[in-house]
C-alpha cells in the first residue's frame, strides 16, 4: 500500500505543486573567497544550549578562516560586547593579525551592535552572509 501511495503522489500534479519546499524568497548568492590566509573570517554564535554544560556555559562562539579553514572555538555563559571583542582580539588578532573582514550570519543572537562596535575598534569590514532557512 505504501508503494501505491508513493506512485500516486509522484504522478499527481497538485501533490507535486504543493509539496514541501524551501519557502524563502530568493537572494543573490555571493561566492566567499579570501585573497590570503587569515584575511577573512566567518563568525557564528551557537546557542543557547540547554541544558548548560558543566561549567555553566550556554553559548559557543565559532570563527573560521575562509582561506585555510582554521577554526577557533570558545564557549561562554553570555554573549556580550566584551566577550565578542576579547574573542576577536585574543585568538584572532593577537595570533594572526587584524583581518580585513568578518562575515556573520543574520541571526539575532550575534547582535549587530556588538559586531559593529568590535569592527570599529579594530577597523575591520563587517559583512553579512546570505540568509538560509529551511
Amino acid at each position: 500500500m505504501e508503494t501505491d501511495c508513493i506512485k500516486y503522489v509522484q504522478k499527481c500534479h497538485q501533490c507535486q505543486l504543493h509539496a514541501d519546499m524551501i519557502r524563502v524568497p530568493p537572494n543573490k548568492l555571493n561566492a566567499t573567497s579570501s585573497p590570503w590566509p587569515f584575511s577573512t573570517w566567518g563568525m557564528v554564535v551557537i546557542g543557547p544550549i540547554e541544558p548548560a554544560v558543566s561549567n555553566g556555559h550556554k553559548f559557543i562562539l565559532v570563527a573560521i578562516d575562509y582561506f585555510t579553514k582554521w577554526v577557533e572555538v570558545v564557549s561562554f555563559k553570555d554573549v556580550t560586547k566584551k566577550v565578542t571583542t576579547d574573542f576577536v582580539r585574543d585568538p584572532i588578532v593577537c595570533r594572526f593579525g587584524v583581518p580585513e573582514s568578518i562575515i556573520t550570519d543574520n541571526a539575532t543572537n550575534l547582535n549587530r551592535d556588538l559586531v559593529k562596535a568590535m569592527c570599529e575598534t579594530f577597523k575591520i569590514k563587517h559583512r553579512n552572509s546570505t540568509t538560509y532557512r529551511l
